[in-house]
């Protein structure tokens, strides 16, 4: 393992130790259901993906699936559930792999994607979801996921503005987006004989929407002895607030859903201003079905949730 993956497993293994005052284990998906909070923003764009990768693996035929990079298991969970097939998950961080066992219950395990502890073809699929951004040989990545996979890969990668890899390269900031991509990132793989589809998601078309949708209610605590100043502040949160309330309302699951839905469309009709890419990667042809053989609906995404997980606070 190389010093900058290092280092990333270090970043990684205290980012999935993280918990908020209470105890509460603070998730990369959302893994609590739709606004509960206590996980990472960018709600529709997480749903989105997670709609997608569905979407992708209902066209083709499989009976097991390994997740390479699928931090807590929400992902390779909501698989084995919609799907009905034996699943993996692994990450870099061996605290994602423990939050996977004791939240979801899914075997996991610490590997670098470089060095896949798996035998050649040990998984019909192989999944890896915004995780080759991050990696230091690219290449070797790709080739260790063909490598282990039976049938078909599936990924998902970030399109980053060349500049932002320049500066995260310079500065060797751990778990930072070191590649960029766009819809031809594999087209070397069609000429090695595998067959490689691909689709565009996240718009920046619905970038105000999504922000809309990310707001959060802040917390304001009324003292006595509050100063004037803190007194304005706490007047610009009220109506702040107020007005978070009435966006909640208008943004609610129907129109999360239907926003997930339009990104297909409009990436169908606008090819540009996509902020990520999803690619199948075919090693067996009859696989892979031209019709859906499982309907996959968002509200199946959106409706999902698992109890608020409190972190023993011994290992933190």
């Amino acid at each position: 393992m190389d010093e900058y993956t290092k280092k990333t497993k270090y970043w990684l293994d205290a980012r999935f130790k993280q918990v908020d005052r209470d105890g509460i284990y603070y998730a990369h998906q959302p893994i609590y259901g739709f606004r509960r909070g206590h996980c990472e923003r960018d709600l529709i764009s997480r749903f989105t993906r997670t709609y997608q990768i569905m979407k992708a693996l209902s066209h083709l035929r499989f009976n097991s699936l390994l997740d390479v990079g699928g931090a807590e298991g929400f992902t390779v969970y909501r698989i084995k559930e919609i799907f009905n097939v034996k699943v993996r998950n692994s990450d870099l961080s061996e605290e994602a792999c423990k939050r996977a066992k004791e939240i979801f219950n899914i075997e996991s395990d610490p590997v670098d994607i470089h060095e896949l502890p798996y035998k050649d073809n040990e998984f019909d699929i192989v999944l890896s979801s915004e995780t080759l951004e991050h990696v230091t040989n690219l290449d070797k990545a790709i080739s260790e996921l063909i490598r282990v996979a039976k049938k078909a890969i599936i990924i998902t990668v970030p399109h980053e503005d060349d500049a932002i890899i320049e500066r995260n390269i310079k500065e060797k900031i751990p778990h930072a987006h070191i590649h960029s991509f766009h819809p031809g990132s594999f087209h070397v793989l069609e000429s090695r004989g595998y067959r490689v589809f691909k689709k565009r998601m996240i718009n920046s078309i619905l970038r105000i929407p999504m922000i809309l949708v990310n707001v959060q209610v802040s917390e304001c605590t009324s003292n006595r002895g509050i100063s004037q100043k803190n007194e304005i502040s706490k007047i610009f949160i009220q109506i702040y607030n107020t007005l978070v309330s009435v966006l909640l309302k208008i943004f609610g699951k129907k129109a999360i859903s239907f926003m997930v839905q339009l990104d297909g469309f409009i990436c169908n009709f606008v090819p540009f201003y996509n902020a990520a890419f999803l690619f199948i990667i075919l090693k067996d042809d009859k696989c892979y079905m031209k019709k859906e053989h499982k309907k996959i609906s968002v509200s199946k995404i959106l409706e999902f949730s698992v109890p608020y997980y409190y972190l023993n606070k011994e290992g933190i």
